[in-house]
């Protein structure tokens, strides 16, 4: 009952962050549905890269196949397609035991149960973008990611899935601070709201 309660919880809370969704790219908001529809390919899981500027602009977009499953290595790291990913501004698991599925997990793997999930089962595309315009060896790009998941039918409509949000609803990333500021201020009531569920 309490597993059923955090789901129905997290897929309100999103539901409000997407009605808006956002008609064209932009930097700062998560993707709309029929944003990341744009890209879905009939019996192909696609994955779409963005770089935005500083001032939020676009810059470069790639779409290619996503072409192995995607690989949660902790709580924070994503490899997709052979790249490693960082998710931007979390630090990975705060504390080593969580509350997950109404028992005690270890929270890496939780997350790798959690998020793996829906990279590898539910997402037809996954869509993250970064503010990094060029990468550096041996740094993974800072990034947001968002997979469209569901089947598009009334069983199953489709629906946004934010990594990064998940993550800190689910506490296992924390946000970090830089001078006593919050580095996700976006993602600050998200923290509240999975609080409760870790009591």
């Amino acid at each position: 009952m309490k597993q059923t309660a955090i789901f129905v919880a997290l897929l309100l809370h999103s539901t409000v962050g997407f009605a808006a969704g956002a008609s064209a790219p932009n930097a700062f908001e998560p993707p709309s549905k029929d944003y990341l529809l744009q890209f879905s390919k009939l019996g192909e899981k696609v994955f779409v890269y963005e770089r935005y500027d500083a001032k939020g602009a676009l810059y470069r977009r790639d779409v290619t196949a996503l072409k192995m499953p995607v690989k949660v290595q902790s709580a924070t790291e994503r490899v997709i397609n052979g790249a490693t990913y960082r998710l931007r501004g979390l630090t990975a698991c705060p504390k080593p035991k969580i509350t997950y599925k109404t028992e005690e997990w270890d929270c890496t793997k939780a997350a790798q149960d959690y998020e793996e999930g829906i990279y590898n089962h539910r997402a037809s595309v996954v869509l993250c973008k970064t503010l990094v315009l060029q990468s550096k060896k041996d740094e993974p790009d800072a990034v947001s990611c968002f997979s469209l998941v569901g089947a598009g039918d009334a069983n199953d409509p489709y629906t946004v899935a934010y990594d990064d949000d998940e993550m800190v609803f689910f506490d296992m990333a924390a946000i970090g601070n830089k001078d006593g500021k919050s580095l996700r201020p976006d993602l600050g009531h998200s923290g509240e709201l999975g609080e409760q569920f870790q009591k």
